[in-house]
């Protein structure tokens, strides 16, 4: 391809002329239909509604009906919906932003007409019942809660009202406690019945449909729904900035690390420098070849660095957030301050736009690999004005040069346009004391500028000779190999328009000891930081100018590395992983870049609400076992690995090692297997580690902490069945039953008590060892209630059979998302994976449903009453001091 030229990749793949169906019912209602042939459906309902329509008195009251409106019709219950949702076979989900709020499920085709039913009949008849408002009330008070125990949200939503002086978006948008608390059942009623309504409102349908019949459905369900003219009551116009100085404001919190946010107002979505506006967001932070990303994290200045821009309807917001710590946040900020700059200035050129693009290219064609990635497309740019201008606005992104992206961003991101928003921890430094000593900061000494990036297509090594491979077997779409060294190869055929490939090791952080702990995640991660013939950069440049994206991860018992690309570019994709790895350097900046990452990482986690108290029982459950460790390890022994460790360990769990290559991709198996094989010639296969499993308490534990938070928030865990326990099945269908939607534990402590919006319940499943875990976040009066309520509903699964229609509710819905997740090949190299390292054989990928639909109502509460012993509970704690919100 020549530098310059629009990416081959374009939507012209995914929506072919004459693919997308599209009619208008009589009474206003926009209609799409797309078929796609996965066994699926997604049902996306999109309606012109949001925080912006919102009056100041009812500030919050679009999120409020977005939580009434599965709340029942006159034909169904108080949950009902979600439970015939599930009982289909589906999930069902919603979300409320600024100027829209959006519905959607996904479910087996075969549920298609029952599921747009349950759609059309909550859309037009849902019920706003005065004691179920209440209710929801409580639960979404908690759900503000959250929000402000959030940094990052807490700083995202600070940094636009700094930059705004009049307009809606300044507000915090999911609503005030007082204001909440305010709302009634006439004011939730009225913007219900004002803004709901066909013309205001677009339904796409994407799955394995036929258009007609499907149009032909929706015309019955929705067709008599009575339009109405529908009036807005704008807010306050945002006057043109008039600022020749930063806006600059600090906060402080009880949290670990200071986020770090630069702001700008930028135009609407309409305007025609928002294409290249969002260009520029690629430049500077998309893919490890982006200039924030090496110039800020590969620099050790941030553990992360993004640049995004926002654009809800009228005006838009461009955002570059640093997440640092606190003493490193000044030269993480002076640094991304330089790179807009130099952007400004006119130091982009086309190579990196040319980077840009076939990222952009290929990111918006992995967002359309599902049915409700498609659907939600659709949908969201038909509302804004007509599908087809999705299309039209990623050319304008692909069409975008040098030139442009300098004359834009001189029009929107210069320095007088800016605002600096600071979130630190309350016990560091003062950040800065005014807006001049933080103008002063960014206008010091300028850092080093980045190697500019080189477009260069990448050489592959191939190794030459006898084929490197052979066909062992042919089953069930899957193709097995062999390297010329034995190790295993496994191809499966699909229809999509971007390859996955993987190498997958058993070990993990399983492997480690004590003084090791964290040294997988950190030799994975910082093998992608070069090679013996390639630098970082180097690495990144070859991958994103095929359009790929490449990572790895370490889990408890394996560890992967993992490259996608669009077919085409498949053999330079394998190229490129083997080299990353079977040959990484470990070079020492590398290692020390990562290293600070990692750390910053450790300490992140305190600030998250989730992951501290399941890590504090996961410690308590499993103290001294690896599974009791953090996969990233801990400050003392991250900080104390070097280069020579990393190697070492890299030699023995990822080259010589119990591993299996994966490949899925449209592309014919043999080629595959060519193309893979003679090139990860160094591997060679190895029995994994032995692990003992762990010892659950005999007498349970618990560990809790105290913070300065609105919520607190309790995990508690059970021991449970681990990988190869048949008794698993029997756990997830029990999950099934407990939580989620229309679960048990979702109803009663949620709905029905109101003690909090998060309420879960999942297996956790390792290869030695099982547990279940119960997680409820809350305001701190309400702790004990809570726990007392988790504790009651285990004891009930225990002293009671589930019902048939719970069963079957259950295993329906574990089979349907089963299939919606598979719908994507990431979910299907990932499986094979699993079944090869884990698992029996790869056969039990097919016998999944059959296994599914065995579990009886005996066994869930044979597994209740074999794990759910209150005595043996242990659980994690952070106990918050609460506050409004």
């Amino acid at each position: 391809m020549k530098s310059g030229a629009v990416p081959e990749s374009t939507l012209a793949a995914v929506f072919p002329p004459g693919s997308v169906h599209r009619a208008t019912l009589p009474n206003g209602l926009r209609v799409l239909v797309r078929r796609k042939r996965s066994g699926v459906v997604a049902i996306v309902t999109y309606v012109r509604a949001g925080y912006f329509d919102e009056p100041d008195a009812i500030s919050g009251i679009s999120h409020v009906l977005e939580h009434m409106y599965f709340k029942g019709t006159p034909t169904r219950g108080v949950g009902e919906i979600a439970r015939s949702t599930k009982a289909s076979g589906g999930i069902l989900n919603a979300a409320t932003i600024y100027d829209h709020t959006h519905y959607y499920t996904v479910l087996p085709a075969s549920g298609f007409a029952a599921g747009l039913d349950i759609q059309a009949d909550a859309y037009a008849n849902s019920l706003i019942d005065g004691g179920e408002l209440a209710r929801e009330l409580e639960v979404i008070i908690e759900e503000a809660k959250r929000k402000a125990d959030t940094p990052t949200a807490v700083a995202t939503e600070t940094l636009f009202a700094l930059l705004h002086d009049r307009h809606r978006i300044r507000r915090w948008r999911i609503g005030r406690e007082p204001g909440l608390r305010a709302l009634t059942r006439e004011h939730v009623s009225a913007f219900y019945r004002h803004y709901y309504r066909p013309g205001n409102t677009v339904l796409a349908i994407v799955g394995d449909v036929d258009p007609d019949e499907a149009i032909a459905v929706a015309a019955a369900r929705y067709g008599a729904i009575p339009d109405a003219p529908v009036t807005r009551t704008p807010g306050p116009a945002e006057p043109p900035p008039r600022d020749t100085t930063l806006r600059y404001l600090e906060l402080n919190g009880d949290v670990q690390q200071s986020e770090v946010l630069l702001g700008w107002r930028t135009p609407d979505l309409a305007h025609a420098d928002t294409p290249v506006i969002d260009l520029i967001t690629a430049i500077l932070s998309g893919g490890r070849a982006s200039r924030l990303y090496r110039a800020v994290r590969d620099r050790r200045l941030a553990s992360s660095i993004h640049a995004w821009n926002y654009t809800p309807t009228e005006l838009g917001v461009f955002v570059v957030h640093a997440t640092a710590r606190p003493e490193r946040a000044h030269s993480a900020l002076r640094a991304s301050w330089d790179q807009v700059r130099r952007v400004l200035d006119g130091e982009v050129q086309h190579a990196e736009v040319e980077r840009a693009r076939r990222m952009v290219s290929s990111q918006w064609i992995r967002r359309l690999e599902t049915a409700d990635g498609q659907a939600n497309h659709l949908a969201a740019w038909e509302l804004d004005s007509r599908w087809e201008r999705g299309s039209e606005y990623l050319d304008a992104m692909l069409t975008a040069d040098p030139r442009t992206v300098a004359e834009a961003a001189n029009r929107w991101l210069s320095p007088e346009r800016a605002a600096l928003l600071v979130y630190r921890p309350s016990n560091a430094t003062p950040f800065a004391a005014d807006a001049a000593e933080a103008t002063a900061l960014l206008e010091g000494d300028r850092p080093d500028p980045v190697d500019a990036v080189a477009l260069a297509a990448p050489s592959a090594i191939v190794h030459s000779g006898a084929r490197a491979w052979r066909l062992e077997s042919r089953d069930a779409g899957v193709s097995l190999y062999r390297t010329a060294a034995g190790v295993p190869l496994l191809v499966q055929h699909v229809d999509a328009p971007v390859a996955q490939l993987g190498w997958f090791v058993h070990g993990g952080a399983v492997a480690e000891g004590v003084e090791a702990a964290g040294i997988t995640s950190l030799m994975a991660r910082t093998a992608l930081r070069g090679t013996a013939r390639r630098t970082a950069k180097q690495i990144a440049e070859d991958v994103e100018f095929a359009g790929g994206a490449i990572g790895s991860s370490a889990g408890a018992d394996s560890v992967q590395w993992t490259i996608s690309v669009p077919t085409s570019r498949l053999a330079d994709a394998a190229e490129i992983l083997a080299d990353v790895v079977q040959r990484p350097a470990f070079r020492n900046d590398a290692v020390e870049s990562e290293r600070a990452v990692a750390l910053a990482e450790i300490a992140a986690i305190r600030d998250d609400m989730y992951r501290w108290p399941v890590r504090l029982a996961t410690e308590a459950a499993w103290a001294d076992h690896s599974y009791g460790r953090s996969v990233l390890g801990a400050e003392a022994s991250v900080g104390r690995m070097g280069s020579s460790a990393l190697k070492d360990w890299h030699e023995s769990v990822a080259v010589a090692a119990r591993g299996v290559l994966v490949c899925v991709a449209d592309a014919d198996p043999d080629d595959v297997a060519s193309a893979v094989s003679r090139r990860f010639t160094d591997l060679s296969e190895h029995s994994g580690p032995s692990v003992a499993a762990p010892a659950w308490p005999v007498a349970g534990a618990a560990c809790a902490e105290s913070r300065d938070k609105a919520q607190s928030a309790l995990a508690l865990l059970f021991p449970g069945p681990a990988r190869n326990d048949d008794g698993r099945f029997a756990a997830m269908i029990l999950a099934g039953v407990a939580s989620g939607l229309g679960g048990r534990f979702f109803e009663e402590l949620r709905d029905r008590q109101s003690l909090a919006y998060t309420v879960l319940v999942a297996p956790v499943i390792r290869q030695h060892a099982g547990a279940f875990l119960a997680y409820i976040a809350m305001s701190p009066e309400k702790e004990e209630a809570a726990r007392a309520g988790l504790l009651a509903q285990f004891a009930r699964l225990g002293s009671e059979p589930v019902t048939p229609r719970e069963l079957a509710q259950a295993q329906t819905f574990a089979v349907g998302s089963n299939a919606i997740r598979r719908e994507a090949a990431a979910s299907l190299m990932g499986d094979l994976a699993d079944a090869w390292l884990f698992g029996s054989s790869l056969a039990e990928i097919g016998e999944y449903e059959e296994r599914i639909r065995a579990v009886t109502a005996a066994d869930i509460q044979a597994i209740a009453q074999r794990c759910f012993d209150p005595a043996r509970s242990v659980e994690g704690l952070i106990r918050g001091k609460g506050r409004a919100v």
